[in-house]
């Protein structure tokens, strides 16, 4: 029975149910769709590693790109017991030259990669009991391991114009070499390393080839079947202390753990502002039903003359949202994992593999999505639930229900002014600067909203004073009317209002964190991309590369820089991996300049200190998170033991996420015993044509050193553009926030209308026009666009703040405080129009409101 009328009043409504369906639709559908797609990359990361290594369980490396491993370490890791296979791996970027001058570069999340293919130089013998290579042509390498011979992927021997049989040539420290294609393998398992630019030779060809007879990058462990997980970790513990902390004993998935983690620092915030779209749902569903609710104040007391108890009123409207919160979260799931595959094209652009074939449907997020919208959807109507069941059945016969304004409206102002001071006080404090996921931080903001929400029925008659005279101006004597009808269901404008103002608080806060990260990212892309050319290569260069490229026709000077893995010991805690930015001090300023986080530091003078050795620059971001400050010691873990340096300057770097030092060439061959280089800055002169000194320098060097040349001019335009499709979802789930305010304003103006049937016909009656009714309404919405952007703005400028200081304690992060103005003038324009297009239904309906029949309604 009880179901029964719930399930009729759904039917004779069908708008204002499609109205609150989509609310609960949206906000379900973004939680799913980002559910779906983080699995989806973190898997798609996790099996590329464990496909790659096959049956591997545990894999020795060295901890320092100047060691290596030898025969040594193998017999060692022979003698363990559980044991079974130790196969060595030789591992060599190396490249195909070309004649094209095009750049190779691949711009993603996780930095710029040349264009270059992996070679593995492995054992054929011992390689298939651990990996299967599926030869979809010629066959697998041979036995003899000196031959030059090379198996390749088919998809990369395509795109290269490769065929079986034929002698490639590539890049080697020694010049030019070649190998004969004998075999093509399918691209899985073994054949996704690189993203398929891949291929494997025999060992001792690779030592021999690369100058590492006797050396090896990797030894790959196969243990017995007998050993579980606790084995293994015993025997990784075991080998770990037996080799010392020279060498890393790890699982071969752990190698997409650094992705996986800067992949899930982007989807934190991703899954924050889907919790907002859901949050403002609620309040969508809320109108919904307060409308019901006064709507059917005779319905309820004539079933409560009948008998009907407080409780079964409760438990039908309750069923009513239930019904409504299925349907809804159904259409959000469908909705959802649609989206999903859009979503997965971004994300997989951003981190350079594609996650097509990754979009599993989780059980887990599918009823995650689902307990939320029902969960949302029933809190949402608890509230007008309760108030259906509390209604007189003498009061509601006598008089058409209208809305009640109790402690929410006067007194709810204290509770909310407590809510957001604490919340605001603890946001700033930041008491959880470690929260992985940003729980407890995003707890608080809702703590936030909750405060505003119970502030703002206390303030709406303020709001209205000053706003009333700008209502008059747009709409003249109509728009006096709409703006006085604002106070006349507080509770309700102030639901609309708060889920608007939230909307466009959530566009305002994506605008600066874009603004903020964007002007410092590009900051310092300008120094860090400076000159006019970016040269790099997928090999190591020579260091003599660069005097030679500073004598070709145009050029000005180039200077080198090389990227070597180190670890610091900071003021607390373990050992910490970064990378060590080797530079020539004495070129680098003809060619580009560091940006200084002091802006009073000589650029001279720092440099001249960084030249005289055992100096570095440190980022600001590991300035932040360690209290690094310029004459501090910082200890380097070196190839003679650790080392003190002197920090002589803070710079603004945040290649590797910011955890990155630079100092010299010098310092660099001196306790790194390393000389090569990776990349090269070019500085030409002015009135040179950038296109033919580019060509000029691939002639003489591109195909003999496999370089990729780009212009710095569209290098950072390509940078800016990967920057604008991350931040590209941020800004839907803020429209979308907006999008769900939009609904309920729909629901708040079409509610009040009805309330008002009578006295609309009673205006219509005594002279009022179709026109001056329809912009009555325009008022109405106008008022609460303009209260609900106007709080909104401060209320986002409050937020990108708070939310700036807390990036920068959980991740050393320091960005300036920037508020665009176009970012300001957007969200209020936004506010401004979504309201009057929302309010263009309920004043056409006004307007169209007979006569007769509103005066006779009763």
């Amino acid at each position: 029975m009880l179901l029964k009328l719930s399930l009729r009043s759904i039917q004779q409504h069908p708008l204002r149910t499609l109205l609150s369906i989509l609310g609960i639709t949206i906000g379900v559908a973004a939680i799913l769709a980002l559910r779906i797609t983080n699995q989806a990359s973190i898997q798609a990361i996790t099996r590329l590693f464990e496909e790659s290594s096959g049956r591997v369980d545990l894999t020795i490396s060295p901890s320092n790109e100047d060691l290596n491993l030898t025969e040594t370490t193998i017999r060692i890791a022979e003698n363990f017991p559980d044991v079974e296979l130790v196969l060595p791996v030789v591992e060599a970027r190396s490249a195909i030259p070309t004649e094209s001058t095009e750049s190779d570069l691949q711009l993603s999340f996780f930095g710029i990669e040349g264009g270059a293919f992996l070679l593995h130089g492995i054992d054929p013998l011992l390689e298939p009991q651990v990996r299967d290579y599926e030869i979809t042509a010629g066959r697998f390498l041979g036995d003899d391991l000196n031959v030059y011979e090379v198996v390749l992927v088919e998809d990369f021997a395509s795109d290269e114009e490769i065929v079986l049989g034929d002698r490639i040539e590539i890049v080697t420290p020694n010049g030019i070499e070649r190998l004969r294609v004998v075999g093509l393998m399918a691209r899985q398992g073994p054949g996704q390393i690189n993203n398929g630019n891949f291929g494997v030779i025999p060992i001792m060809a690779a030592q021999q080839i690369f100058n590492r007879v006797g050396e090896f990058d990797r030894l790959d462990l196969l243990l017995t079947e007998s050993s579980n997980s606790q084995a293994v970790e015993a025997l990784r513990t075991a080998l770990q202390a037996r080799l010392g902390d020279k060498y890393s004993v790890t699982y071969p998935a752990n190698q997409g753990q650094r992705m996986s983690q800067m992949l899930f620092n982007y989807q934190i915030g991703l899954n924050f502002l889907s919790g907002i779209a859901l949050f403002v749902g609620a309040f969508l569903i809320y109108n919904a039903f307060a409308m019901t609710v006064v709507e059917r104040t005779r319905e309820f007391g004539m079933l409560r003359t009948v008998g009907m108890t407080r409780n079964q009123i409760l438990s039908m409207v309750l069923l009513e949202a239930l019904a409504m919160g299925i349907l809804g979260s159904a259409l959000g799931l469908l909705l959802g994992i649609f989206g999903a595959r859009g979503l997965a094209g971004l994300v997989g652009s951003l981190i350079g593999a594609p996650l097509t074939a990754d979009l599993d449907v989780p059980a887990g997020a599918v009823i995650l999505s689902l307990a939320v919208g029902l969960i949302v959807t029933l809190l949402g109507a608890l509230m007008p639930s309760l108030q259906a069941s509390r209604v007189s059945p003498i009061a509601a016969l006598r008089v058409r229900g209208r809305s009640q304004n109790g402690w929410f409206s006067r007194s709810g102002w204290k509770l909310g002014l407590a809510m957001l001071l604490v919340s605001t006080a603890v946001l700033f404090w930041n008491p959880f600067p470690y929260d992985p996921q940003f729980i407890l931080g995003s707890l608080t903001v809702f703590l936030m909203f909750g405060g505003v929400t119970l502030l703002m029925p206390s303030t709406i008659s303020l709001w209205e004073k000053i706003t009333r005279p700008l209502m008059r101006l747009t709409f003249r004597n109509s728009g006096l009317i709409g703006s006085k009808n604002i106070q006349r269901s507080k509770i309700r404008t102030t639901l609309t209002t708060v889920a608007l103002l939230i909307g466009v608080a959530m566009i305002l806060v994506v605008r600066i964190m874009i603004g903020s990260l964007s002007g410092d990212l590009l900051t310092w892309l300008d120094g860090y991309f400076g000159g006019d050319i970016y040269a790099h290569s997928s090999i190591p260069l020579r260091s003599e590369l660069a005097g030679q490229i500073s004598g070709v026709a145009g050029v000005v000077a180039a200077t080198p820089i090389n990227y070597y893995e180190i670890e610091i010991q900071p003021p607390t805690g373990d050992p910490e991996p970064l990378l060590f930015m080797a530079i020539d001090p004495a070129t680098y300023p003809r060619v580009t300049q560091f940006v200084f986080s002091d802006s009073a530091v000589d650029p001279l003078a720092a440099l001249s200190r960084l030249n005289q050795g055992d100096a570095v620059f440190v980022s600001s971001v590991m300035a932040e998170k360690y209290g690094y400050a310029p004459g501090d010691a910082l200890w380097i873990k070196t190839n003679q033991g650790w080392k003190d340096f002197e920090v002589a300057a803070v710079v603004v770097d945040f290649y590797n996420q910011g955890m990155v030092l630079t100092g010299s060439r010098h310092d660099l061959r001196r306790y790194f015993r390393s000389n090569e280089i990776s990349t090269l800055l070019i500085n030409i002169q002015d009135d040179a044509d950038i296109s033919v000194v580019m060509d000029n320098i691939d002639k003489q060097f591109g195909q003999r050193y496999n370089l990729s040349l780009v212009s710095n001019t569209n290098l950072r335009e390509d940078i800016s553009t990967l920057l604008d499709q991350a931040f590209s979802m941020f800004d839907v789930m803020a429209v979308l926030a907006v999008a769900i305010a939009s609904l309920g304003i729909v629901n708040t103006l079409t509610m009040n209308i009805l309330e008002r049937r009578r006295e609309i016909g009673m205006l219509r009656a005594i002279g009022m026009t179709r026109g001056q009714v329809v912009r009555m309404v325009l008022a109405e919405a106008g008022l609460m666009g303009l209260v609900g952007g106007g709080i909104g703005l401060g209320f986002g400028i409050l937020l990108s703040r708070i939310f700036l200081s807390g990036m920068t304690a959980m991740s050393g992060y320091k960005l300036d405080f920037i508020v665009p103005l176009g970012g300001v003038i957007t969200s209020l324009i936004v506010a401004l129009v979504v309201t009057q297009v929302a309010a263009l239904y309920p004043a056409q309906k006004a307007a169209k409101t007979d006569i007769l029949a509103a005066i006779q309604y009763e």
